[in-house]
Protein backbone atom coordinates (compact mmCIF):
# COMPACT_ATOMS: atom_id res chain seq x y z
CA UNK A 1 0.00 0.00 0.00
CA UNK A 2 1.27 3.46 -0.93
CA UNK A 3 1.30 6.47 1.32
CA UNK A 4 2.42 10.09 1.00
CA UNK A 5 5.41 11.79 2.53
CA UNK A 6 5.42 15.58 2.40
CA UNK A 7 8.36 17.91 2.87
CA UNK A 8 8.24 21.68 2.64
CA UNK A 9 10.25 24.84 3.24
CA UNK A 10 9.45 28.54 3.01
CA UNK A 11 10.95 32.00 3.24
CA UNK A 12 9.56 35.37 4.26
CA UNK A 13 9.58 38.43 2.07
CA UNK A 14 12.48 40.68 3.03
CA UNK A 15 11.44 42.90 5.90
CA UNK A 16 8.47 40.75 6.94
CA UNK A 17 8.38 38.75 10.17
CA UNK A 18 5.80 36.24 8.94
CA UNK A 19 5.32 34.31 5.71
CA UNK A 20 2.15 35.04 3.74
CA UNK A 21 2.14 31.51 2.22
CA UNK A 22 0.64 28.63 4.21
CA UNK A 23 0.46 24.85 4.17
CA UNK A 24 -1.72 22.46 6.14
CA UNK A 25 -1.69 18.65 6.21
CA UNK A 26 -4.11 16.08 7.61
CA UNK A 27 -3.61 12.35 7.34
CA UNK A 28 -4.21 8.93 8.78
CA UNK A 29 -3.26 5.44 7.60
CA UNK A 30 -5.78 5.55 4.73
CA UNK A 31 -6.21 9.17 3.71
CA UNK A 32 -3.94 12.15 3.04
CA UNK A 33 -4.83 15.78 2.30
CA UNK A 34 -2.40 18.68 1.88
CA UNK A 35 -3.32 22.25 0.94
CA UNK A 36 -1.02 25.12 -0.03
CA UNK A 37 -2.11 28.74 -0.41
CA UNK A 38 -0.42 32.00 -1.36
CA UNK A 39 -2.01 34.99 0.34
CA UNK A 40 -2.23 38.14 -1.79
CA UNK A 41 0.59 40.50 -0.83
CA UNK A 42 2.72 39.62 2.18
CA UNK A 43 2.90 39.83 5.93
CA UNK A 44 0.21 39.27 8.55
CA UNK A 45 -2.84 39.90 6.36
CA UNK A 46 -1.63 37.52 3.66
CA UNK A 47 -0.79 34.90 6.30
CA UNK A 48 -4.24 35.11 7.89
CA UNK A 49 -6.04 34.69 4.57
CA UNK A 50 -3.82 31.88 3.30
CA UNK A 51 -4.08 30.07 6.66
CA UNK A 52 -7.87 30.41 6.59
CA UNK A 53 -7.92 29.00 3.06
CA UNK A 54 -5.69 25.99 3.79
CA UNK A 55 -7.48 25.21 7.06
CA UNK A 56 -10.93 25.21 5.47
CA UNK A 57 -9.83 23.20 2.43
CA UNK A 58 -7.84 20.58 4.31
CA UNK A 59 -10.42 19.98 7.04
CA UNK A 60 -13.37 19.74 4.65
CA UNK A 61 -11.62 17.59 2.05
CA UNK A 62 -10.24 15.25 4.71
CA UNK A 63 -13.76 14.73 6.03
CA UNK A 64 -15.08 13.80 2.60
CA UNK A 65 -16.90 17.00 1.64
CA UNK A 66 -17.28 17.11 -2.20
CA UNK A 67 -14.79 19.35 -4.00
CA UNK A 68 -17.49 21.67 -5.42
CA UNK A 69 -18.93 22.29 -1.95
CA UNK A 70 -15.47 22.90 -0.49
CA UNK A 71 -14.57 25.54 -3.06
CA UNK A 72 -18.01 27.10 -2.96
CA UNK A 73 -17.53 27.65 0.80
CA UNK A 74 -13.99 28.97 0.38
CA UNK A 75 -14.86 31.36 -2.45
CA UNK A 76 -17.84 32.65 -0.52
CA UNK A 77 -15.56 33.32 2.48
CA UNK A 78 -12.54 34.88 0.76
CA UNK A 79 -12.70 38.62 0.10
CA UNK A 80 -12.00 39.98 -3.39
CA UNK A 81 -9.41 42.68 -4.04
CA UNK A 82 -11.39 45.71 -5.25
CA UNK A 83 -8.46 47.07 -7.26
CA UNK A 84 -7.40 43.93 -9.11
CA UNK A 85 -10.66 41.97 -8.93
CA UNK A 86 -8.93 38.77 -7.75
CA UNK A 87 -9.22 36.65 -4.63
CA UNK A 88 -6.95 37.38 -1.70
CA UNK A 89 -5.61 33.80 -1.74
CA UNK A 90 -5.14 30.98 -4.23
CA UNK A 91 -5.13 27.26 -3.46
CA UNK A 92 -3.79 23.86 -4.44
CA UNK A 93 -5.00 20.72 -2.62
CA UNK A 94 -3.79 17.13 -2.99
CA UNK A 95 -6.20 14.38 -1.89
CA UNK A 96 -4.95 10.79 -1.75
CA UNK A 97 -6.99 7.69 -0.92
CA UNK A 98 -4.69 4.77 -0.08
CA UNK A 99 -7.38 2.08 -0.24
CA UNK A 100 -8.33 3.00 -3.81
CA UNK A 101 -4.87 4.32 -4.78
CA UNK A 102 -6.41 7.46 -6.26
CA UNK A 103 -5.07 11.00 -6.15
CA UNK A 104 -6.84 14.26 -7.00
CA UNK A 105 -5.03 17.56 -7.48
CA UNK A 106 -7.35 20.55 -7.23
CA UNK A 107 -6.13 24.04 -8.17
CA UNK A 108 -7.58 27.52 -7.99
CA UNK A 109 -5.46 30.26 -9.57
CA UNK A 110 -2.35 28.40 -8.42
CA UNK A 111 0.98 29.18 -10.16
CA UNK A 112 3.18 26.05 -10.09
CA UNK A 113 2.15 22.40 -9.73
CA UNK A 114 4.49 19.83 -11.31
CA UNK A 115 4.08 16.06 -11.41
CA UNK A 116 7.20 13.94 -11.92
CA UNK A 117 7.34 10.24 -12.77
CA UNK A 118 10.58 8.34 -13.41
CA UNK A 119 12.51 11.59 -12.86
CA UNK A 120 10.72 13.33 -15.75
CA UNK A 121 7.87 15.81 -15.95
CA UNK A 122 4.54 14.01 -16.35
CA UNK A 123 1.77 15.98 -18.00
CA UNK A 124 -1.54 15.81 -16.16
CA UNK A 125 -4.91 16.06 -17.83
CA UNK A 126 -6.85 18.85 -16.16
CA UNK A 127 -10.64 18.97 -16.05
CA UNK A 128 -12.08 22.45 -15.63
CA UNK A 129 -15.12 22.93 -13.45
CA UNK A 130 -16.83 26.23 -12.63
CA UNK A 131 -17.66 27.02 -9.01
CA UNK A 132 -19.14 30.40 -8.05
CA UNK A 133 -18.22 31.65 -11.56
CA UNK A 134 -14.55 30.74 -10.90
CA UNK A 135 -12.60 28.09 -12.80
CA UNK A 136 -11.27 25.19 -10.72
CA UNK A 137 -8.97 22.62 -12.35
CA UNK A 138 -9.06 19.00 -11.21
CA UNK A 139 -6.52 16.32 -12.15
CA UNK A 140 -7.19 12.64 -11.38
CA UNK A 141 -4.32 10.16 -11.37
CA UNK A 142 -3.39 6.67 -10.22
CA UNK A 143 -0.03 7.27 -8.52
CA UNK A 144 2.93 4.91 -8.64
CA UNK A 145 5.67 4.45 -6.08
CA UNK A 146 8.29 7.14 -6.55
CA UNK A 147 5.96 9.70 -8.15
CA UNK A 148 6.49 13.28 -6.95
CA UNK A 149 4.27 16.36 -6.88
CA UNK A 150 6.16 19.65 -6.52
CA UNK A 151 3.88 22.51 -5.44
CA UNK A 152 5.23 26.03 -5.02
CA UNK A 153 4.00 29.58 -4.77
CA UNK A 154 4.99 32.32 -7.21
CA UNK A 155 7.72 33.51 -4.87
CA UNK A 156 9.83 30.85 -6.58
CA UNK A 157 8.76 31.28 -10.21
CA UNK A 158 9.04 35.08 -9.88
CA UNK A 159 12.27 35.06 -7.87
CA UNK A 160 14.85 37.52 -9.19
CA UNK A 161 12.25 39.54 -11.09
CA UNK A 162 13.73 42.80 -12.33
CA UNK A 163 17.33 41.61 -12.17
CA UNK A 164 19.66 41.50 -15.16
CA UNK A 165 19.54 37.73 -15.66
CA UNK A 166 15.86 37.17 -14.78
CA UNK A 167 13.93 40.36 -15.63
CA UNK A 168 10.65 38.39 -15.66
CA UNK A 169 11.58 36.08 -12.79
CA UNK A 170 13.19 32.64 -12.65
CA UNK A 171 10.25 31.09 -14.50
CA UNK A 172 8.53 27.70 -14.57
CA UNK A 173 10.75 26.34 -17.36
CA UNK A 174 13.88 26.94 -15.29
CA UNK A 175 12.22 25.35 -12.27
CA UNK A 176 11.42 22.23 -14.30
CA UNK A 177 14.98 22.09 -15.63
CA UNK A 178 16.41 22.52 -12.12
CA UNK A 179 14.26 19.74 -10.63
CA UNK A 180 14.93 17.37 -13.53
CA UNK A 181 18.71 17.75 -13.26
CA UNK A 182 18.66 17.25 -9.49
CA UNK A 183 16.45 14.15 -9.72
CA UNK A 184 18.74 12.64 -12.35
CA UNK A 185 21.63 13.20 -9.93
CA UNK A 186 19.65 11.26 -7.29
CA UNK A 187 19.21 14.27 -5.01
CA UNK A 188 16.47 13.55 -2.47
CA UNK A 189 13.09 15.33 -2.83
CA UNK A 190 13.56 16.97 0.59
CA UNK A 191 16.94 18.36 -0.46
CA UNK A 192 15.43 19.67 -3.71
CA UNK A 193 12.80 21.57 -1.74
CA UNK A 194 15.49 23.15 0.46
CA UNK A 195 17.58 23.95 -2.63
CA UNK A 196 14.72 25.76 -4.38
CA UNK A 197 14.02 27.93 -1.33
CA UNK A 198 17.72 28.79 -1.00
CA UNK A 199 17.79 29.57 -4.73
CA UNK A 200 14.78 31.91 -4.43
CA UNK A 201 16.40 33.65 -1.47
CA UNK A 202 19.63 34.09 -3.41
CA UNK A 203 17.89 35.43 -6.53
CA UNK A 204 15.92 37.90 -4.43
CA UNK A 205 18.98 39.49 -2.80
CA UNK A 206 18.89 42.45 -5.18
CA UNK A 207 15.13 42.88 -4.75
CA UNK A 208 12.67 42.61 -1.87
CA UNK A 209 11.29 39.50 -3.56
CA UNK A 210 8.21 37.78 -2.23
CA UNK A 211 7.16 35.10 0.22
CA UNK A 212 7.93 31.64 -1.12
CA UNK A 213 6.83 28.14 -0.20
CA UNK A 214 7.96 24.90 -1.84
CA UNK A 215 6.53 21.49 -1.02
CA UNK A 216 6.87 18.01 -2.43
CA UNK A 217 4.50 15.08 -2.04
CA UNK A 218 6.25 11.74 -2.50
CA UNK A 219 4.36 8.49 -3.06
CA UNK A 220 6.08 5.65 -1.24
CA UNK A 221 5.58 2.50 0.79
CA UNK A 222 4.53 3.28 4.37
CA UNK A 223 7.54 3.48 6.71
CA UNK A 224 7.09 3.10 10.45
CA UNK A 225 9.39 3.89 13.34
CA UNK A 226 8.85 2.97 17.00
CA UNK A 227 10.58 4.75 19.90
CA UNK A 228 10.71 3.47 23.47
CA UNK A 229 11.56 6.42 25.69
CA UNK A 230 12.17 5.93 29.42
CA UNK A 231 11.40 3.00 31.75
CA UNK A 232 7.78 2.00 32.47
CA UNK A 233 6.20 3.17 35.71
CA UNK A 234 5.31 -0.38 36.82
CA UNK A 235 8.46 -2.51 36.79
CA UNK A 236 6.38 -5.69 36.83
CA UNK A 237 5.25 -4.84 33.26
CA UNK A 238 8.76 -4.43 31.84
CA UNK A 239 8.83 -7.80 30.12
CA UNK A 240 5.32 -7.52 28.67
CA UNK A 241 5.98 -4.06 27.24
CA UNK A 242 9.36 -5.03 25.79
CA UNK A 243 7.75 -8.00 24.02
CA UNK A 244 4.96 -5.80 22.64
CA UNK A 245 7.51 -3.26 21.40
CA UNK A 246 9.67 -5.90 19.73
CA UNK A 247 6.63 -7.24 17.85
CA UNK A 248 5.91 -3.88 16.22
CA UNK A 249 6.50 -3.49 12.49
CA UNK A 250 9.09 -0.98 11.33
CA UNK A 251 12.32 0.42 12.74
CA UNK A 252 12.94 0.44 16.48
CA UNK A 253 14.77 2.99 18.61
CA UNK A 254 15.53 3.02 22.35
CA UNK A 255 16.14 6.40 24.01
CA UNK A 256 17.79 6.36 27.41
CA UNK A 257 20.45 4.34 29.20
CA UNK A 258 18.11 2.92 31.87
CA UNK A 259 15.63 1.87 29.17
CA UNK A 260 18.41 0.13 27.24
CA UNK A 261 19.38 -1.80 30.39
CA UNK A 262 15.80 -3.08 30.71
CA UNK A 263 15.90 -4.36 27.13
CA UNK A 264 19.31 -5.99 27.74
CA UNK A 265 18.00 -7.77 30.84
CA UNK A 266 14.80 -9.08 29.26
CA UNK A 267 16.12 -9.92 25.80
CA UNK A 268 19.45 -11.19 27.17
CA UNK A 269 21.30 -9.19 24.56
CA UNK A 270 23.98 -6.52 24.83
CA UNK A 271 24.05 -3.03 23.39
CA UNK A 272 27.11 -2.61 21.18
CA UNK A 273 28.39 0.96 21.48
CA UNK A 274 29.89 2.78 18.54
CA UNK A 275 32.72 4.63 20.28
CA UNK A 276 33.46 6.55 17.08
CA UNK A 277 30.18 8.41 17.60
CA UNK A 278 31.27 9.85 20.96
CA UNK A 279 31.21 13.65 21.18
CA UNK A 280 31.33 16.38 23.80
CA UNK A 281 27.57 16.87 23.41
CA UNK A 282 26.30 13.28 23.52
CA UNK A 283 27.43 9.80 24.60
CA UNK A 284 28.04 7.26 21.82
CA UNK A 285 25.11 5.59 20.11
CA UNK A 286 24.62 1.84 20.10
CA UNK A 287 22.84 -1.02 18.40
CA UNK A 288 21.29 -4.25 19.60
CA UNK A 289 20.08 -7.27 17.68
CA UNK A 290 16.52 -6.32 16.65
CA UNK A 291 17.00 -2.65 17.57
CA UNK A 292 18.08 -0.15 14.91
CA UNK A 293 19.39 2.57 17.21
CA UNK A 294 20.10 3.11 20.91
CA UNK A 295 20.66 6.69 22.06
CA UNK A 296 20.99 8.70 25.25
CA UNK A 297 17.65 10.04 26.44
CA UNK A 298 16.80 13.56 27.59
CA UNK A 299 19.73 15.46 26.06
CA UNK A 300 19.23 13.75 22.69
CA UNK A 301 15.52 14.62 22.74
CA UNK A 302 16.34 18.21 23.64
CA UNK A 303 18.68 18.55 20.66
CA UNK A 304 16.05 16.90 18.46
CA UNK A 305 13.31 19.29 19.57
CA UNK A 306 15.48 22.37 19.03
CA UNK A 307 16.40 21.16 15.56
CA UNK A 308 12.81 20.38 14.53
CA UNK A 309 11.71 23.73 15.96
CA UNK A 310 14.38 25.58 13.95
CA UNK A 311 16.25 26.66 17.09
CA UNK A 312 19.51 25.02 15.97
CA UNK A 313 20.90 24.00 12.61
CA UNK A 314 23.40 21.25 13.45
CA UNK A 315 23.00 18.11 15.55
CA UNK A 316 25.40 15.82 17.39
CA UNK A 317 25.81 12.47 15.70
CA UNK A 318 23.26 10.46 17.70
CA UNK A 319 20.58 13.13 17.50
CA UNK A 320 21.27 13.54 13.78
CA UNK A 321 20.71 9.81 13.16
CA UNK A 322 17.44 9.94 15.06
CA UNK A 323 16.26 13.07 13.24
CA UNK A 324 16.94 11.48 9.83
CA UNK A 325 14.98 8.37 10.79
CA UNK A 326 12.02 10.41 12.02
CA UNK A 327 11.94 12.64 8.94
CA UNK A 328 12.01 9.63 6.62
CA UNK A 329 9.21 7.85 8.48
CA UNK A 330 5.52 8.25 7.70
CA UNK A 331 4.23 6.94 11.03
CA UNK A 332 5.91 7.45 14.40
CA UNK A 333 4.87 5.43 17.44
CA UNK A 334 6.11 6.62 20.85
CA UNK A 335 6.12 4.25 23.84
CA UNK A 336 6.71 6.60 26.74
CA UNK A 337 7.64 5.23 30.17
CA UNK A 338 6.01 7.10 33.06
CA UNK A 339 8.83 6.52 35.53
CA UNK A 340 10.12 10.00 36.38
CA UNK A 341 13.79 10.78 36.86
CA UNK A 342 14.02 13.56 39.49
CA UNK A 343 17.11 14.92 37.73
CA UNK A 344 14.97 15.72 34.71
CA UNK A 345 12.41 17.91 36.49
CA UNK A 346 11.99 21.41 35.12
CA UNK A 347 11.08 24.06 37.71
CA UNK A 348 9.00 25.86 35.08
CA UNK A 349 6.50 22.99 35.13
CA UNK A 350 4.46 21.52 37.99
CA UNK A 351 6.18 18.92 40.15
CA UNK A 352 4.50 15.84 38.64
CA UNK A 353 5.32 16.56 34.99
CA UNK A 354 8.78 15.75 33.71
CA UNK A 355 10.70 17.55 31.02
CA UNK A 356 10.70 14.29 29.10
CA UNK A 357 6.91 14.30 28.73
CA UNK A 358 6.93 17.93 27.61
CA UNK A 359 9.64 17.30 25.04
CA UNK A 360 7.90 14.27 23.56
CA UNK A 361 4.59 16.12 23.40
CA UNK A 362 6.22 19.05 21.58
CA UNK A 363 8.18 16.80 19.20
CA UNK A 364 4.95 14.91 18.40
CA UNK A 365 3.18 18.19 17.62
CA UNK A 366 5.92 19.29 15.23
CA UNK A 367 5.93 15.93 13.46
CA UNK A 368 2.13 16.04 13.06
CA UNK A 369 2.32 19.54 11.62
CA UNK A 370 4.89 18.18 9.17
CA UNK A 371 2.44 15.55 7.94
CA UNK A 372 3.45 12.54 10.04
CA UNK A 373 1.07 10.08 11.66
CA UNK A 374 2.05 10.15 15.35
CA UNK A 375 0.81 7.84 18.10
CA UNK A 376 1.62 8.30 21.79
CA UNK A 377 1.27 5.44 24.25
CA UNK A 378 2.20 5.96 27.90
CA UNK A 379 3.19 3.03 30.07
Amino acid sequence: MLTCQIDFAKKNKQGEEICGDSIQVKRDEKRFVASISDGLGSGVKASILSTLTTSMATTMLFNGVPINEVFSSILATLPICKVRGISYANLCSVIFNADENTCSIVEYEFPVTLYFRNKELFNLEKRITVVESKEISVSEITPREGDLIFIMTDGVSQAGMGTEYFPLGFGVKNIIREITVLLQRNISPRSIVEHLIKLARRLDRETRGDDALVSVVQFKTLQLINLFVGPPQDRSKDEELVRIFMNQEGKKVICGGTTAQIFERILKKKVELDLRSFSEDLPPVGKMDGIDLVTEGIVTLTHLFRYLNNQQQHLPYGASLLADMLLEADQVNFFVGRAINPAHQNPLFSHDISLKFRLIHDIAQILRQGGKIVNLEYC
